[in-house]
C-alpha cells in the first residue's frame, strides 16, 4: 500500500467516525422525543385517572364531587368530550380488567386484552405506569398506549386508565424532524469535506513524493541536471531542497570531470587548426588539424616560432600559407590573447576551396554557362562604367547588338546539341575578330552584344564588318556544314544616353532594322527606327485581331495530273485581308505569326476551312472536284498535344473523308527529332490522312531519311525547277529525285512550274503531278470552283 492509499484510508476512517457520531446523535434525538411523548402522555393519563377517581372539580363553591367510576353516563360523557377535544382514545378499566368506559361504546363491558404481556394487569397490581403497543386487525402497525393506575382515596388502586399517545409521539417526532435533517446534512457535509481535504492533501503529498522519487531515479541514471524545486517548509520541502543541493553538487562535479575530456576531444577532432602560443611566441600546443593544414604535423609545430610558421597571423586576417612541399593554402586566422602573460590561441582555417567556390559562383552569376562569355548582367555593368568614363574623358564608346540569322533552322534540323556547338563557335569567332579589350557578351539565345571603347566611327564600322565576315563563314557542326549570317545593330556615342538599358534597347531596335533590310548586315541606330518597331508591334496586334476577327482568306492552288492535264488536288494557302494594307501574301505576315505563336491558330483555321470548302466542292461537282487538299502545318503544330484531335475534329465537322486530306510539313521540321516526329506522323496516318514532305531538298537531311519517315507524298522544292530547262545537271538531279520517290512508293509533286518547257521536261521524266503559276495561280475557293465547274481540265 502506497502513501496515497494510507492517507486516503485515514481520512476515510475520520469520515466513518463522523458518520457514526451523526447516527448516534440522531438515535439520541429520536429516543428523547419518544421519552418526552411518554412522559407527557403519562401526566395526561394521571390527570384523567384523578378526575375519574375523585370526580370533576366543582363548578361552584360548596358543590360536592362524586367519583365518575360510579357514574357511568358521566364517565362516558367525560371520555367523549376528551376524545372530541384532543382526538385521543381513552379507556377506563376496573380491577378485573373489564372496560368501564371507552371512546368506542361497543367495547364497554368487555375484557381488555389488547396489551402485550398483561401490562394493564401488572399496572393495577403494582401501581406503576407502563407503555405498550396495542395491535389489532384494524391497526396492524400498532397503537402506542400508556397505562397508569386509577387510585382512589387512601391510594387504593381501583383500576387503570389507558391513554393513546401515538398522535403525541408523532407530533414530537415531527417537531424534531427539521433538527434531524440538519444533523444529516451537517454530517454529510462534514464527511464530504473530510474526503475532499483528504484527496487534496494526499494528492499534494504524493505528487511531491513522486516528483522527488522520479528525480532520484534520473540522478541514478546519470543525469544530474534534474531538480525537484519543492516548495514549503515542511519535512518534504526541506528534503527537496536538500536533494536539489546534492544534485547541483553532483552536476558541478560531473562537469569538472568531463570538461577536460571534452576539451581534449574537441581540440583533437576540430576541423580548424588550433595552436597555443606562450608569452615568447613559441608554439606549446597544436591539434591534428593544425599539423595537417601547415603540413608540419603536430610534432613539427611544437616549439616553433609562431611568427615564422604563421607570418600573416593576425586577428580576423586572411593570408597565404606556404607549406613545406611547396604548395600554398589560403588561410583565415583568428587570434585571441590569453591572460596577461602574453600567451595567445591561434585558430587557422583552410578557406582555399571556399574562396575557389566563391570565385566560381561569382563567375557563374556573371558569365554565360555555354560560351563562358559575360552575361547580360555583367555586360550592363561594364556598359554603365564605360558610359561614366566616356562622360568624364569624352572618349567614344559603342555597343553592337548581334542576332544570328538562320540559327533556329539549324537548331530545329540538327538538334539542340548542334545549336550549342554553333553558339560556342560563334563566341570564339567574335572574340577572335575583335580587340582583346573589347567586351563580348551573350545576352541569351542566339543574341550577343559587344562593347567597343575608345573607338571612332571608322573603327566601329571596320569591327562590325569583321563580325559579319567572321560569322558569314560556314560552320562545321557534327560533320555538316551550316551557314548562318548575323544582323547587327550599332549604337555609337553611348555617353549621351541615360542608362545602359536604354542603350541596349536602341541597339536591339537597330538590329531589327538590319533584319528588315535583308539580314547579314549592320545598321546604325536612328530615331525613326522606333517608329518601325512600333509599326511592327501594331502589325502584330492587327494580325492577332485578324485571326479572330474573320480577316483571313482561303485560296486554293490546283495540283495537276501532267498526263491528263486535269486537276487532281489543291493546296490550301492563306491570305490576310488587311483593312489598312489590302490583301497580304503569306510572306508578309507568316514569319511574324511564327515568332508570336499565332501560326498555330492560323493553321487550325486553314485546316477547318480547307476541309469544309473541298467537301462542299465535292458535293456540288463530284466529277470536277479535287481528290485531295493539301494543308501546310508549321513546326509549332507538332508540339501541340491535341494535334491529332484537332485534325479528327476538322474531318468530322466537315464530313471530308480522311483519305482526301494531305498534311504538309517542311523537310526541316520533319528532321528536327526523327523519333518524336515519326510517332506524331503515325498518329495522324492512323486517322487515314496522308503526310507530305514539303520543300524537299532545302533542309539538312539526306535522301536516306526518306525510308525512315512515315510519309506518302514528296513535294520537290521550286528551287530545283527554276532554270532547269537551261541546266542539264539540274535536270538530271530532278529526274533522280522523281525516280527515287517513285521507287519508295511516294507520290511525287513538283512545285514552281512556270513555263511550258519545264512542264514538258517533267513529263518526260515521268513526273505525274505538278503545280505552279503556269498551271494555276492560288485563287479564292469560290472563284476556282466556279472556273472549274464544267471541267477540271487545265488548258
Amino acid at each position: 500500500m502506497n502513501v496515497r492509499h494510507k492517507l486516503l484510508g485515514a481520512f476515510l476512517a475520520a469520515a466513518a467516525i463522523a458518520t457514526t457520531t451523526g447516527g448516534v446523535v440522531l438515535h439520541a434525538d429520536a429516543t428523547a422525543a419518544r421519552q418526552a411523548a411518554v412522559t407527557e402522555a403519562e401526566q395526561v393519563a394521571r390527570g384523567i385517572a384523578k378526575d375519574v377517581a375523585f370526580g370533576l372539580p366543582p363548578d361552584t363553591a360548596g358543590e360536592s364531587t362524586t367519583s365518575l367510576m360510579y357514574n357511568r353516563a358521566g364517565l362516558a360523557a367525560y371520555l367523549t368530550r376528551l376524545h372530541d377535544l384532543q382526538g385521543r382514545d381513552i379507556v377506563v378499566i376496573d380491577q378485573n380488567d373489564m372496560i368501564l368506559a371507552d371512546a368506542v361504546p361497543d367495547n364497554v363491558g368487555q375484557r381488555f386484552d389488547e396489551d402485550d404481556d398483561n401490562q394493564v394487569s401488572k399496572t393495577i397490581a403494582d401501581g406503576r405506569s407502563r407503555i405498550f403497543v396495542e395491535k389489532s386487525e384494524d391497526y396492524p402497525q400498532g397503537i402506542k398506549q400508556v397505562v397508569v393506575p386509577l387510585t382512589g382515596p387512601g391510594d387504593a388502586v381501583k383500576g387503570a386508565v389507558v391513554l393513546e399517545y401515538t398522535p403525541l409521539y408523532e407530533q414530537m417526532i415531527e417537531a424534531t424532524a427539521a433538527a434531524r435533517r440538519m444533523i444529516v446534512v451537517a454530517v454529510a457535509i462534514c464527511v464530504l469535506l473530510v474526503l475532499l481535504i483528504g484527496l487534496i492533501i494526499a494528492g499534494s503529498i504524493t505528487r511531491r513524493i513522486n516528483s522527488l522519487t522520479r528525480a532520484v531515479e534520473v540522478i541514478r541514471d546519470g543525469d544530474y541536471t534534474r531538480r525537484v524545486a519543492l516548495k514549503g517548509r515542511d519535512e518534504i520541502g526541506r528534503l527537496g531542497q536538500a536533494f536539489d543541493d546534492m544534485a547541483e553538487r553532483l552536476e558541478r562535479s560531473a562537469r569538472e570531470i568531463l570538461a577536460k575530456e571534452y576539451t581534449d576531444s574537441i581540440l583533437a577532432n576540430a576541423g580548424e587548426g588550433i595552436c597555443g602560443v606562450d608569452g615568447h611566441g613559441r608554439i606549446i600546443f597544436a591539434n591534428a588539424a593544425a599539423g595537417r593544414i601547415t603540413g608540419l604535423g603536430v610534432d613539427g609545430l611544437l616549439g616553433q616560432d609562431s611568427g615564422v610558421v604563421f607570418p600573416d597571423a593576425a586577428a580576423d586576417h586572411e593570408g597565404t600559407l606556404q607549406r613545406p612541399d611547396g604548395t600554398s593554402l589560403q588561410v583565415a586566422y583568428t587570434v585571441n590573447a590569453i591572460g596577461r602573460g602574453g600567451g595567445a590561441v591561434i585558430v587557422l582555417r583552410d578557406v582555399s576551396r571556399q574562396r575557389a567556390l566563391e570565385h566560381d559562383l561569382r563567375h557563374q552569376a556573371l558569365h554565360d554557362g555555354l560560351t563562358g562569355l559575360p552575361n547580360r548582367k555583367l555586360f550592363l555593368d561594364r556598359l554603365e562604367h564605360a558610359m561614366t568614363r566616356a562622360r568624364a574623358t569624352d572618349e567614344a564608346a559603342t555597343v553592337l547588338y548581334l542576332d544570328l540569322d538562320g540559327f533556329k533552322k539549324v537548331n530545329d534540323s540538327l538538334g539542340h546539341s548542334a545549336g550549342d556547338v554553333l553558339l560556342r563557335t560563334t563566341a570564339e569567332r567574335l572574340t577572335g575578330a575583335l580587340r582583346p579589350y573589347d567586351t563580348v557578351a551573350r545576352l541569351g539565345g542566339d543574341e550577343f552584344a559587344v562593347l567597343l571603347e575608345s573607338t571612332d566611327l571608322v573603327t566601329v564600322e571596320a569591327l562590325a564588318q569583321a563580325c559579319l565576315d567572321a560569322l558569314n563563314q560556314p560552320f562545321l557542326v557534327h560533320g555538316r556544314k551550316a551557314v548562318v549570317s548575323v544582323s547587327i545593330g550599332v549604337v555609337p556615342g553611348v555617353a549621351g544616353y541615360g542608362d545602359a538599358e536604354e542603350v541596349l534597347r536602341n541597339a536591339d531596335v537597330a538590329m531589327y532594322a538590319a533584319k528588315a533590310d535583308g539580314k547579314g548586315c549592320f545598321r546604325f541606330f536612328e530615331s525613326r527606327m522606333h517608329e518601325l518597331l512600333l509599326d511592327r508591334l501594331d502589325c502584330e496586334s492587327r494580325l492577332r485581331e485578324a485571326v479572330h476577327g474573320g480577316e483571313l482568306r482561303l485560296h486554293l492552288q490546283p495540283v495537276v495530273d501532267l498526263g491528263s492535264r486535269r486537276v487532281r488536288g489543291v493546296e490550301a494557302l492563306v491570305r490576310w485581308a488587311d483593312p489598312e494594307r489590302g490583301l497580304q501574301q503569306p510572306g508578309s505576315f507568316i514569319p511574324l505569326a511564327e515568332e508570336t505563336g499565332l501560326i498555330v491558330e492560323i493553321d487550325r483555321w486553314v485546316l477547318y476551312e480547307a476541309c469544309r470548302e473541298v467537301k462542299r466542292w465535292q458535293d456540288i461537282s463530284p466529277g470536277a472536284s479535287p481528290a485531295w487538299v493539301s494543308v501546310n502545318l508549321s513546326a509549332a503544330n507538332l508540339e501541340v498535344p491535341d494535334l491529332t484531335d484537332r485534325v479528327a475534329y476538322a474531318l468530322a465537322s466537315s464530313g471530308l473523308s480522311p483519305h482526301c486530306l494531305v498534311l504538309e510539313l517542311t523537310e526541316t521540321v520533319l528532321m528536327r527529332d526523327i523519333a518524336v516526329t515519326s510517332a506524331r506522323l503515325e498518329e495522324l496516318r492512323e486517322l487515314g490522312v496522308k503526310v507530305a514532305i514539303d520543300d524537299f531538298g532545302t533542309g539538312y537531311s539526306s535522301l536516306g531519311y526518306l525510308r525512315d519517315i512515315p510519309v506518302d507524298v514528296l513535294k520537290v522544292d521550286r528551287s530545283f525547277i527554276t532554270g532547269m530547262e537551261h541546266n542539264q545537271r539540274q535536270q538530271e538531279l530532278v529526274s533522280a529525285v522523281v525516280q527515287l520517290g517513285h521507287t519508295l512508293g511516294l507520290k511525287v509533286v513538283t512545285e514552281g512550274v512556270e513555263t511550258e518547257e519545264q512542264l514538258a521536261l517533267l513529263t518526260r521524266m515521268d513526273c505525274r503531278y505538278a503545280q505552279g503559276y503556269h498551271l494555276g495561280r492560288p485563287e479564292p475557293a469560290e472563284t476556282l470552283i466556279e472556273r472549274l465547274a464544267g471541267s477540271a481540265l487545265i488548258t
